[in-house]
This record gives C-alpha cells, sequence and structure tokens, in this order.
C-alpha cells in the first residue's frame, strides 16, 4: 500500500504538479512561514483579505488572509462596531480644541454696546458725565442723552418716570463729544476690537489735551476785550489807578456773563466751516488756535448780564412761558432755516459766516430782546447793530502779539468768499455761561435749553 504525500507550505519553493501534471508556479510575491498564520492548513486556502485592501481589517496580523505588502490600500474607515454606533446615533462627538483661523476678509468680532457701558459704568477712570449716548428713538430717530440721565437697572424695575432704553438701541457712545463707538460704522475706539489698536485711554488723552488748548489759547467772541478800551490818562500816580479802577468797574457792569444762541447741530455744515478753517491755518499755521471749534458753533440771538440768581430763575421761567409762541413762529419750514452763505468780518478780525435769515428768525430776536427787557436783573449788553452771523475765526490777544497784527487778511480766505455751508434749523435755543468751562459734550456750559 502506496502512502500519498500532500506537499506542505514549506515546499513553496518548490516546483510541483497539479492534478493535471501541469507544472504550478509560484506567486510574484512570496510569503514566508513566518508572515502566515500558523493555523492555517494549506496555501491553497489563503486569500488576500478583502477588508485589508479597504483598510477596515480589525483583525490585524492575526487575520486568516493575506495582507500582501506593496498593494494600495484604501483610507482607513471606521470599525464595523463604529459604524454601528454611529447609525443608532450613540456615538459621542469629540470637539477637537484647535486654533481657530480667521477666514480670509472675515471681520474680527466686535464689543457690544453692553460691553462699553458696563465700563462707562464701572471703570473709575472714565468720568461718566463726559460721556453721551446716541440711541434710537421709535418715533424721534436717534436722540442723544448723556449717560448720567439713564437708570442702568434691568428694565423690569425701571419706574416710568425714569430713563431706561433696551441696550440693543443704543446706535454710538462720544466722550466729549467725539464718538468713540458706533455700531454701524464699526468703529471701536474704546476697547479696540475691530482692529483700530484704539483704546478709551488714548482717546481721552487727546481729547482731553486738545480742549485744554483750546481753552488757555482760546477767547470766546462773545466774552473778549482789548487793552486799548482802557484809556490811560498821564498825571498823577493815584490820579491814573483811580481812573483805571472806575473804567473796569463800568465795563464790568456792561460785560455779558451769558448769551442766548441757536446750536448749530448740522455735522455736513461743520465739516464744510472745517474745511474753510483748514484752508486759512494751512496758509499761516499761528492761527490754529484763532479758529472757533467746530462743537461751539451757534447763532447768537442776544448778549445778556444776569446780576443775581433770582434774575436767572426769572429768565429761566420766560424761556419756558416764551416756548409756544416761538414755536408756532417757526411752524412753517420755509421760516425754520437759516442759509449760512459767504464769508465777512467785523473789523478785519472776527471771521464769520454770513446768515440769510427768514422773517421768523427776525421775530425770534425781537421777542426776546423785548421780553428780557422786562426782567429786573437782567440787561441786555449788545452795543452794535444785531447782525446775524456764526463765527468762524477770531484773532486772539496772543496771537495777535506773536503775529504783531490783530488783522485778518482778506487773501487767506479769498478762495471761499461765496461759500454756501449749508442750512442751520432754527429748533433750540440755549441760554449759555460766558466761561472757559464746557459741558460733556464740548459745548458751552447751558443753563436752560428750549426745543422749538
Amino acid at each position: 500500500m502506496s502512502t500519498q504525500i500532500t506537499p506542505s507550505c514549506t515546499s513553496l519553493q518548490e516546483t510541483s504538479t497539479d492534478s493535471m501534471g501541469e507544472p504550478c508556479h509560484p506567486a510574484k510575491e512570496q510569503t514566508s512561514v513566518e508572515q502566515m498564520d500558523v493555523g492555517s492548513s494549506s496555501c491553497s486556502e489563503k486569500s488576500v483579505c478583502t477588508f485589508y485592501l479597504e483598510g477596515k481589517c480589525r483583525f490585524g496580523e492575526n487575520c486568516f488572509n493575506l495582507h500582501p505588502e506593496g498593494v494600495a490600500v484604501e483610507e482607513k474607515r471606521s470599525s464595523p462596531k463604529e459604524e454601528r454606533k454611529k447609525k443608532n446615533g450613540k456615538m459621542k462627538r469629540t470637539h477637537l480644541k484647535t486654533e481657530e483661523k480667521e477666514e480670509p476678509g472675515k471681520k474680527p468680532s466686535m464689543k457690544t454696546a453692553g460691553d462699553v457701558r458696563k465700563r462707562i459704568q464701572w471703570d473709575s477712570d472714565l468720568r461718566k458725565e463726559y460721556f453721551v449716548v446716541g440711541y434710537l428713538d421709535r418715533f424721534a430717530g436717534v436722540v442723544e442723552k448723556p449717560f448720567t440721565a439713564f437708570t442702568w437697572e434691568h428694565l423690569a424695575t425701571v419706574g416710568i418716570d425714569q430713563l431706561a432704553i433696551p441696550q440693543h438701541r443704543i446706535q454710538y457712545f462720544k466722550y466729549r463729544g467725539v464718538k468713540v463707538w458706533d455700531k454701524n460704522e464699526r468703529l471701536d475706539n474704546v476697547f479696540g476690537s475691530t482692529g483700530s489698536n484704539i483704546t478709551i485711554q488714548d482717546v481721552m488723552q487727546e481729547v482731553d489735551e486738545e480742549f485744554e488748548r483750546k481753552r488757555q489759547t482760546y477767547d470766546s467772541d462773545d466774552s473778549d476785550s482789548d487793552d486799548e478800551d482802557i484809556v490811560i490818562c498821564t498825571g498823577d500816580t493815584s490820579a491814573i489807578k483811580e481812573a483805571v479802577q472806575t473804567q473796569k468797574q463800568e465795563y464790568d457792569q456792561l460785560r455779558a456773563s451769558h448769551f442766548l444762541c441757536i446750536r448749530v447741530y448740522n455735522d455736513e455744515l461743520k465739516n464744510i466751516a472745517l474745511e474753510v478753517q483748514e484752508s486759512i491755518i494751512e496758509q499761516e499755521p499761528v492761527l490754529r488756535n484763532c479758529a472757533m471749534p467746530t462743537e461751539l458753533l451757534h447763532v447768537t440771538l442776544a448778549m445778556i448780564r444776569i446780576d443775581d440768581p433770582e434774575a436767572m430763575l426769572k429768565l429761566i421761567e420766560l424761556l419756558q412761558d416764551l416756548r409756544p409762541k416761538l414755536q408756532e413762529m417757526v411752524a412753517d419750514q420755509q421760516q425754520s432755516q437759516i442759509l449760512a452763505k459767504g464769508l465777512s468780518t467785523f473789523g478785519a478780525r472776527v471771521l464769520y459766516c454770513k446768515l440769510q435769515v427768514p422773517e421768523a428768525f427776525s421775530s425770534i430776536v425781537e421777542t426776546l430782546h423785548q421780553s428780557l427787557e422786562k426782567i429786573e436783573g437782567v440787561v441786555i449788553t449788545n452795543h452794535f447793530d444785531f447782525v446775524p452771523h456764526m463765527t468762524l475765526m477770531k484773532v486772539n490777544r496772543v496771537i495777535a502779539r506773536e503775529r504783531r497784527s490783530k488783522y485778518l487778511n482778506s487773501i487767506l480766505y479769498s478762495d471761499h468768499i461765496d461759500k454756501e455751508f449749508g442750512f442751520i434749523p432754527i429748533n433750540n435755543i440755549n441760554l449759555c455761561i460766558i466761561d472757559d468751562r464746557r459741558g460733556y459734550d464740548g459745548f458751552y456750559l447751558t443753563c436752560q435749553k428750549i426745543e422749538l
């Protein structure tokens, strides 16, 4: 009895014959015994693992099928168990903490109005009284109010007599008349979150320095006086002193302490006025300190002196009582606008914008003057024919001495002699103090304001 010997896997290197007697050639890539599973019964039972080719065989080296080297393998996928978990919705999501990369053209996030409000409210370095809030009123449009006028509490706890608004209505914040945060313009000079690299400290320093510079060097055209107004006589020293003292007392009695005016709010008009001023300053830089700051632009109605607090109270009551009558005068739109066009001067020293006023303006001035004359303790100090004007520049005494002249050469403003600045609405009357101090918004300190 003969015994048939079956070739083992170790004889793959040798040539063998199949049942038909044809030689069986070895594969191009042979696999050694060590690479095969020990539990394999024969090489004929080995085949390439299809899961390995797909990159998802979970048995690895323990797989009974072949994992040939050099064969392209697809990207590794999730295991069948993971696939089942995904289908059943049981697989936990993992959030990888990676650095956020800003997409090209993507704008940086901006600090909100609430962030700015909290900063002003709780930062001890910020003076709340110098900030103004511009917010959207449902009926009046954008309205400005001092920051301190608001009650910054939850709206549910605010009484009906307190001023409070939802923070999403806030449009902008101003510091002493300068915008530091604006939602629509994406301006943030409080935190610098929009990439300006400007913070509120930078703005405050610049604005405060500018206000101080103007305070020290600028003399209001309403309150300035000339040294030559006082006449000095030669002779006995005591007589000279007595004469000077008498003239000063007379001057002080006639000097105005307050004035009534229409404040200019037209931003476009302010920009044109600034262009004219800069054109003059470019030709003669020393005149920069003589330019009227645009936040102070106004139309004077009357110069007055108030002698005591009682007279002040009477004047405030008078303005409130006159308000309905004055409103009727400007009810017609054509009567409520002043056209600012052209330039002229007072004595070649004060440059002003000429005003084409409606009949209502003259009526308002006349009504105010007649009413003021009836108040004891209030004196109108206008010692000149009333000329409607808006002052742009005045040569003060300091600059006059420096440039050795107090006169403005007409060549400086000849290019703008017929310049049209725009319209000034007659919609407010302010009672202001003649003083170097300024209010939170950069305008003169105001004792009383009425809206028309």
